[in-house]
């Protein structure tokens, strides 16, 4: 089993949060090596899955680089990769087979964005022995993979256990802590197929609380001409239909603002997470205003429902009193700057996509198994 290995000659992402692809670098071919070599540096990680040419795509990074203490593993692997190495799905599969994920080790956070995830993957990474893996982009592309209906579902399947191997490929004492973006809750129903003794967390927030945060981090700014806001509605409808099945079957006649497209996408992982909860995946759900009432007891009871809480809890509260976007385009002081407030028009959307929804109808809508504290 081979891998061909990279040299990066340009890196060509246009923005921090597009979906992961090889074409973000330009790069020339440079050598083949072993492919268990990926497996024995920790410094080679898994970074996309190209479907078009059904290989795994892998960048390795410098030693000094600590990628669990990262708020975006994905961006993070980007900014800091040195070389780029891909195997065949094949090989990936293969190579995967060598190793053992103890699932009762492996925690799961889902979320709807905007929610407290950030925050609760990096009180995960002050943990002795564990293994934080903040929004590896392999899991989104699959999840775009899935609701194409262009792959076979065991094959997929596959794929996934792969990826979750491969991600965990560096053994740890106490814990495998995941956090995906927000749309790969549509993988849970495989992941507890696979391992159904891990952990699950669901991070949620209020709709409207949700949607003025989510337009403040990536709405746009300034006013736009009509040609201008068709692209953009052109553009968000692709990419949002491509992740949430419900936005790809929105009337096509019909416009879809961003506030609209957005409140489809809350509606849709709120309910992704009832028919998991009738089905009988149990998640420990969070909600935001937890974090904001007593953030300890809830860092407390959520590290206790995983299995890893340590005796010394001083560097979880020093995580709370952070910004865990820090750094980052979604920092608080980033989204202060850009300034996009919420209009009477989107809060109308919001109601609207809300009383047209089969069972879910106010923005405070709670979800079972909620913590309370």
């Amino acid at each position: 089993m081979m891998a061909t290995t990279f040299e990066i000659v340009e890196s060509l992402r246009e923005r921090p949060f597009q979906l992961t692809d090889i074409s973000d670098f330009r790069l020339r071919e440079s050598d083949q090596i072993p492919a268990e070599k990926i497996l024995e540096s920790p410094h080679i990680t898994l970074y996309g899955l190209d479907f078009e040419n059904s290989r795994a795509v892998f960048v390795e990074t410098p030693p000094d680089v600590n990628l669990s203490h990262a708020p975006f593993y994905f961006i993070t692997q980007y900014e800091k990769a040195n070389r780029v190495l891909t195997i065949t799905f094949e090989t990936m599969i293969r190579l995967a087979r060598s190793i053992s994920v103890d699932d009762t080790r492996l925690v799961f956070i889902q979320s709807v964005g905007r929610s407290g995830s950030t925050l609760a993957s990096q009180i995960f990474a002050q943990i002795p022995g564990v293994l934080n893996i903040s929004e590896p982009d392999a899991l989104t592309l699959l999840t775009v993979a899935r609701n194409s209906g262009s792959y076979n579902e065991d094959d997929l399947v596959t794929l996934l256990k792969a990826t979750i191997c491969l991600l965990c490929k560096t053994d740890t004492e106490t814990a495998w802590v995941i956090k995906g973006r927000s749309y790969i809750i549509g993988l849970v129903d495989w992941l507890y197929q696979i391992f159904p003794l891990a952990r699950n967390l669901f991070l949620y927030r209020h709709a409207e609380t949700w949607l003025r945060s989510s337009l403040s981090s990536f709405g746009d700014s300034g006013e736009l001409t009509n040609e201008e806001r068709r692209a953009k509605e052109i553009e968000r409808r692709a990419l949002f239909g491509s992740l949430v099945p419900s936005v790809a079957q929105f009337d096509a006649n019909q416009y879809l603002s961003h506030a609209g497209a957005l409140t489809l996408v809350w509606l849709s992982i709120m309910e992704r997470y009832v028919r998991y909860d009738g089905m009988g995946i149990e998640m420990l759900a969070i909600r935001f205003a937890s974090w904001r009432s007593d953030p300890r007891k809830t860092a407390e009871a959520m590290l206790r429902y995983c299995g890893c809480k340590p005796a010394d809890m001083t560097a979880v509260y020093e995580t709370l009193n952070r910004d865990s976007q820090e750094g980052t385009g979604l920092s608080q002081e980033s989204i202060d700057q850009r300034g996009r407030a919420i209009t009477k028009l989107d809060l109308e959307e919001l109601n609207w996509h809300l009383k047209n929804h089969p069972f879910i109808h106010e923005a405070d809508f709670e979800v079972a198994n909620t913590l309370k504290v």
